[in-house]
């Protein structure tokens, strides 16, 4: 559990530090981020530990659309690491016999992290562009993107067509 909790905790800290600047009072609401984070783990409920990324993710947006568009995408990429690292603790702990943990630790840190870093290099190198869209266009390019991926979440998880 110490790798989620340390991923979240740093995520937070650079999402929170970066929206913390603009002197803000709403920006004291991203606090109960890390309690309800914490809870979820504690408790063993997944959605509160989703509801907890939720948050975290939000303060990184504020700060990645307020000047602050490294350290926004850098919290959300260790966000979903942390977000991974945790389901699979909770997902352990559950379980009933598994055999080799550490094994089973190291390859799903290593494809989260691994996965989270394409992801943030490619939204880093998205942002470089400059493209002049109608809207329209955007909203037909928001629905290819949201049908690519529901047809990889459902090529990925083996789910009936």
């Amino acid at each position: 559990m110490i790798p989620a909790i340390a991923l979240y905790m740093i995520a937070f800290g650079l999402a929170w530090s970066s929206v913390l600047t603009h002197g803000f009072p709403w920006t004291l609401l991203f606090l109960s981020s890390p309690a309800v984070w914490a809870l979820g783990i504690i408790r063993g409920h997944p959605s509160l530990v989703t509801l907890g990324l939720y948050g975290l993710i939000a303060a990184a947006a504020w700060a990645a659309f307020s000047e602050a568009f490294i350290p926004g995408i850098g919290a959300v990429v260790l966000a979903l690491v942390a977000w991974d690292a945790a389901g699979l603790q909770l997902w352990l702990r559950k379980a009933a016999e598994v055999q080799s943990r550490a094994r089973i630790w190291r390859a799903a840190l290593l494809r989260s992290c691994a996965l989270a870093l394409i992801g943030g290099a490619l939204a880093i190198g998205v942002a470089q562009l400059e493209i002049s869209l109608p809207f329209w266009g955007m909203a037909m390019l928001m629905l290819l993107i949201w049908g690519i991926t529901v047809a990889l979440r459902r090529l990925t998880a083996g789910e009936p067509r």
